[in-house]
């Protein structure tokens, strides 16, 4: 039995990026171009990045900046709100790993008498969207029961599907698996959700062996976050698709690419 992963979160910051875009709803100001100050931060597991000092092993920070580049410089927009939040999701957009996205926006000199009007976005004041599989083959549905207790405290449970019988598939000699999922509003990040699923794993008397496919009190896992696929397993358990495609029936599946 491994020993628990703690993840090593450390911050980005890129501040103080000029631009020039179209900026307003006035007409002069959708002719002239203006200022534009973008920054912002982001926080993700940096304990593989500096152990090995690869830089396939960090975050391109280059890469996001020069995508918010081409975005806004000399684009028109007609409010910063709707510039920060389009420069907000273009960064969420690289993966699930960046946690605690902060997002200004500036437009300097935008009203009389001000130095600057500007807009924030703190990933933390927002809901984040997950769907959490649940397992169990051992008191499946007082275990079931004690779970979504625990789990309602991490967000709002949203939506849940049945929850369904299944034959053990990877180890056959056990019980047959209560299994079920649910769609979760939580504000908690990627990592802070796994280590609470893993914490109530624990609380309901889950003790992990070898055998990774050997019978359990309860399995906890996060099928989708924020709309990236991040538990692979769905290739290997039909019924984890079946779950999310109820659940988020927006949500597409690359099949090709869980064949790889």
């Amino acid at each position: 039995m491994g020993a628990t992963y703690h993840p090593k979160l450390s911050e980005i910051r890129v501040e103080k990026l000029r631009l020039r875009a179209y900026i307003g709803f006035i007409d002069w100001e959708k002719e002239k171009l203006q200022d534009v100050i973008i920054s912002f931060s982001f926080k993700y597991d940096t304990a593989l990045a500096s152990e090995t000092d690869e830089v396939a092993h960090a975050v391109d920070y280059k890469k996001i900046t020069k995508k918010i580049i081409d975005f806004v410089d000399l684009k028109s927009f007609h409010l910063i709100e709707s510039l920060a939040e389009r420069v907000f999701l273009r960064i969420q957009s690289f993966g699930p790993a960046l946690e605690d996205i902060k997002v200004k926006v500036e437009k300097p000199h935008a009203l009389r008498f001000t130095d600057n009007v500007l807009v924030e976005i703190a990933g933390h004041d927002r809901y984040n969207t997950a769907v959490i599989a649940l397992g169990s083959n051992i008191n499946s549905e007082e275990n079931f029961s004690k779970a979504l207790v625990y789990l309602q405290e991490l967000g709002f449970i949203m939506q849940r599907t049945a929850f369904i019988k299944t034959a053990p598939l990877k180890f056959e000699d056990q019980p047959d698996f209560l299994n079920g999922a649910l769609l979760l509003n939580t504000k908690k990040s990627l990592s802070e959700l796994k280590m609470n699923l893993k914490q109530i794993e624990a609380l309901l008397g889950r003790v992990r062996s070898e055998n990774k496919n050997a019978p359990r009190e309860i399995d906890l896992d996060v099928l989708t976050y924020n709309g990236f696929l991040i538990d692979e397993e769905i290739q290997e358990l039909p019924f984890l698709l079946d779950f999310v495609r109820e659940l988020q029936p927006e949500f597409q599946v690359d099949r090709s690419a869980l064949e790889k």
